[in-house]
């Protein structure tokens, strides 16, 4: 893959616009410079996870328990090759 250049340039911006990058910036963690980037390629970000969510923090809690069990799944499978395999 071949990076292309890249070049500074300088815009103004309505100050509208700018606020609103801002609060994105504040929810997503984006930065204001890579939002304009995202913006020129034709992308937005569209919404961000509530940060603190109760559904959200259930959700990826409820999770945790099948995450645990798929690692421990995959650790046996993995010591039966090795065993089957002889290797050590």
């Amino acid at each position: 893959m071949v990076r292309e250049k890249k070049r500074q340039v300088c815009f103004r911006i309505e100050e509208s616009i700018v606020k609103e990058m801002e609060e994105t910036r504040d929810k997503t963690g984006v930065p204001v410079s890579t939002q304009i980037e995202l913006r020129l390629k034709g992308f937005a970000i569209t919404s961000v996870p509530e940060k603190g969510n109760p559904d959200e923090i259930w959700r990826l809690f409820l999770n945790l328990e099948k995450d645990e069990e798929l690692a421990n799944n995959i650790d046996m499978a993995v010591n039966r090759m090795r065993q089957g395999l002889k290797l050590h």
